[in-house]
């Protein structure tokens, strides 16, 4: 599905050789020029490489401060970088420059109702979104998406005045920080924690050229008595993490065995994308060996991580992980496969009614089978990505089930995962330190609550 805007880059990069405004001096401006760094500022867009995009548009900034298109693009850049206060500003003063021209001025309201629905101003973002919707009209609104929109404000407005209570909270001032921390998982009766991070001491110093971030490593920490608060284990992951992205995403209950999602294709060269792995060692939480899962089926020159796995009634294994190797019909799926007698069998798609036409995400599947977790950015929810719940049935997995106000943002909220002994829940959301947004680790209480899979002791 072609976005808005890539419409209006194939209709002629977004009206560049028109004359949108006046300048008192115009021969103080090279319009060629400036709409040469423009077309190429867009071309870094459209490549990930955002910082390289900034730079270009702040020094077209400096030869014509009243050029609309080169604010709005700046904040689609800042947006991309969940740069929201500085997305917000940008598409403030594009909308400020230009003529009331229908398409430009779908295109910022879009960009202004991304902006304040990240910011959590929900009523704003959904007035955005239906200027947005009356300007493009009714089938290209669809197509971009925007009634979906529109929903998500209305239900985030909806249970905001229903009362429903937020029972999420960030685990550690310490621990977080200005990076992004994801991916929690929360063992030992809560005394051990692993996760993984993207910041500057990261294994190699190697930085993404897509995004200009640091690869990330695996982190462990343990909870100290006498401190309360989590302390960061060095050792842990020192001969483990590699120079690309490492990320673990399951653990045994006996801390003996995990999965690990790993990609060192741009930083060495030794894998196509990322593949599963998996972890073993001799004694709880103290990994010494990492071996790829050699199934063809599991492991593919694609996109493949983010595995959790449960036993099943017959002693069969059940994993469930993620794959891109269909994003053009339906974005990122998941896939479940059954580990048999130590061979892994062929792994299939989930049913239709829970992998959608948008992207679904870290899945955890309780110890005893019975539910599976996950996030997705298309089915019905708040904004960005929600966490969802199914139930196993028969064998057969339900629908969807949207977890709620109580631990769901309208930001991303990713790697969630419960413990069934302590009803305790942890995940990464998208939050806000000072000027800046990124992933930090959550937890929440879920004992108190009515979800089915809380069982009540």
């Amino acid at each position: 599905m072609k976005t808005y805007q890539s419409i209006l880059l194939t209709l002629g990069i977004l009206f560049s050789n028109q004359n949108i405004f006046a300048q008192k001096d115009k021969s103080v401006i090279d319009k060629a020029g400036v709409n040469l760094m423009v077309t190429k500022g867009i071309d870094l867009y459209g490549l990930g490489r955002l910082n390289d995009a900034i730079s270009i548009f702040k020094s077209a900034e400096l030869k014509d401060t009243a050029n609309w298109k080169i604010q709005y693009w700046m904040g689609k850049c800042f947006y991309d970088m969940t740069m929201y206060l500085s997305a917000e500003e940008c598409a403030n003063r594009s909308l400020d420059l230009i003529s009331r021209m229908n398409d430009t001025e779908a295109s910022i309201n879009e960009l202004l109702g991304n902006v304040n629905h990240r910011l959590g101003n929900i009523d704003l973002a959904a007035m955005y979104f239906k200027k947005t919707a009356q300007i493009m009209g009714q089938k290209a609104a669809k197509n971009n998406d925007i009634p979906m929109y529109i929903e998500q404000c209305e239900l985030a407005i909806k249970d905001t005045k229903s009362g429903a209570v937020k029972l999420r909270k960030p685990i550690s001032s310490l621990l977080n920080t200005i990076d992004a921390e994801y991916a929690p998982i929360l063992v030992r009766d809560g005394k051990e924690l692993f996760f993984t991070a993207r910041r500057p001491e990261t294994t190699g110093n190697n930085v993404n050229p897509d995004d200009q971030q640091f690869y990330e490593d695996m982190y462990h920490a343990v909870w100290d008595e006498g401190t309360k608060e989590w302390v960061i284990q060095p050792g842990t992951f020192i001969d483990i993490n590699t120079n690309g992205f490492d990320a673990m995403s399951f653990i045994s209950e006996e801390g003996l065995y995990g999965l690990t999602t790993v990609n060192t294709s741009a930083a060495e060269k030794t894998t196509k994308s990322s593949d599963i792995f998996e972890i073993t060692g001799e004694l709880p939480f103290r990994w010494s060996s990492t071996e790829v899962i050699k199934n063809k089926t599991i492991n593919t020159d694609y996109f493949e991580g983010a595995a959790t796995q449960s036993s099943t009634n017959d002693g069969a294994i059940q994993m469930i992980f993620i794959s891109d190797r269909k994003a053009e019909n339906s974005g990122v799926d998941l896939y479940s496969v059954l580990k048999t007698d130590d061979v892994w069998g062929t792994a299939k798609a989930l049913p239709k009614h829970i992998n959608s036409l948008g992207d679904e995400t870290t899945p955890y599947l309780t110890s005893d089978g019975k539910y599976l977790f996950f996030s997705s950015d298309a089915l019905p929810g708040y904004g960005g990505y929600d966490v969802f719940y199914c139930e196993n049935i028969d064998g057969i997995w339900g629908p969807p089930i949207n977890l709620g106000w109580a631990v769901n943002s309208v930001n991303n909220d990713t790697h969630f995962q419960f413990n069934t002994k302590t009803k305790q829940c942890v995940f990464a959301s998208v939050n806000q330190n000072g000027d800046n947004f990124s992933y930090d680790l959550f937890q929440a209480d879920l004992s108190s609550s009515a979800y089915p899979f809380i069982t009540k002791d």
